[in-house]
């Protein structure tokens, strides 16, 4: 995954909504509350695969202020569904994507309105949460959710590494999702805007054994991408700009990219990088929801086949 190193009029999330969204983790994610108001969640897998995918991003939650609007932006732009959870308090809902759960959107309250509080958090399958946190820790990274099993879901977690970027782990029920074929408007990864490749980089492969293999974007530009075992897994790339806090981007392909933007512009997206042509494999463009939250596409074009990442 390849974008363009362009400056932009936008800040990712202040360090403090990190703890609110640790706070709202614990109720969207069906943590607390009486046994009857209790958020189910999906499966990540309808089917047990029995496999774990080290490394691979296998689950996505949406914390939005807006869970009605930014649905139905959702919906139009990617042809997702929406589907109310069992809770009578109407936060959650999950996320199909041809009737397959692939994500929860979940709602939070903004305090600040002058601080965005939306935005996406990306799941790493590991083998055992509990340790993964606590290498978290001992590598300088901190944890905002402790270990807990979740029902239907299994064991999760959420952690920030060291500069800052915040995701969640998860040992998954039945295993994790098999990798397929790209196709549309689903979910390709993650990619790591950071502060300090070098110390990412050691900081995931100790985690999960994320190693780098490194290609041309353009003259004199090299981009990371984190395997393992040979396997695609994410992205990796240093932040150009002092005002944007290092974060997880979570990855859409699309058919047509210069369509989704028209479309998302028309639903109340906003364009924060557009796609650029002379970058190799160039039709990645940043989006902003209606909420706030930020996404990337990618065009299925410019995607390069599993056997060859």
């Amino acid at each position: 995954m390849q974008w363009i190193f362009r400056k932009i009029n936008f800040i990712i999330a202040e360090n403090k909504i990190n703890f609110l969204i640790s706070a709202v983790l614990l109720v969207g994610l069906g943590m607390i509350g009486c046994a009857k108001n209790q958020i189910i969640v999906p499966k990540i897998t309808s089917e047990p695969t029995n496999q774990r995918l080290t490394g691979k991003f296998v689950w996505f939650d949406l914390f939005t202020h807006d869970l009605h609007s930014t649905s139905l932006f959702y919906e139009s732009l990617f042809s997702w569904s929406f589907k109310e959870t069992s809770s009578t308090e109407k936060i959650v809902k999950t996320i199909l994507r041809d009737g397959v759960p692939i994500a929860n959107a979940v709602y939070i309250k903004q305090k600040d309105p002058k601080v965005n509080a939306s935005r996406w958090l990306s799941y790493i399958s590991v083998e055992d949460v509990d340790r993964a946190a606590k290498l978290s820790v001992k590598n300088k990274g901190s944890v905002y959710l402790q270990p807990r099993d979740l029902k239907n879901r299994g064991r999760v977690a959420v952690v920030n590494d060291p500069q800052g970027a915040i995701f969640g782990l998860v040992t998954a029920t039945g295993g994790d999702p098999l990798d397929t074929d790209f196709r549309a408007n689903q979910f390709l990864g993650s990619e790591l805007w950071t502060t300090d490749p070098d110390d990412a980089l050691k900081f995931y492969n100790t985690l999960v054994g994320y190693e780098q293999k490194l290609i041309d974007i353009k003259a004199d530009l090299k981009y990371r991408r984190l395997v393992v075992d040979d396997r695609f897994c994410a992205g990796l790339m240093k932040l150009p700009w002092d005002d944007v806090k290092p974060a997880w981007i979570p990855y859409i392909s699309v058919k047509n990219t210069l369509e989704t933007v028209e479309k998302a512009k028309k639903l109340g997206g906003k364009i924060i990088v557009e796609k650029d042509s002379a970058v190799q494999e160039g039709s990645i463009v940043i989006i902003a929801d209606p909420s706030g939250a930020v996404f990337a596409i990618i065009q299925m074009s410019g995607i390069p086949k599993r056997e060859d990442l």
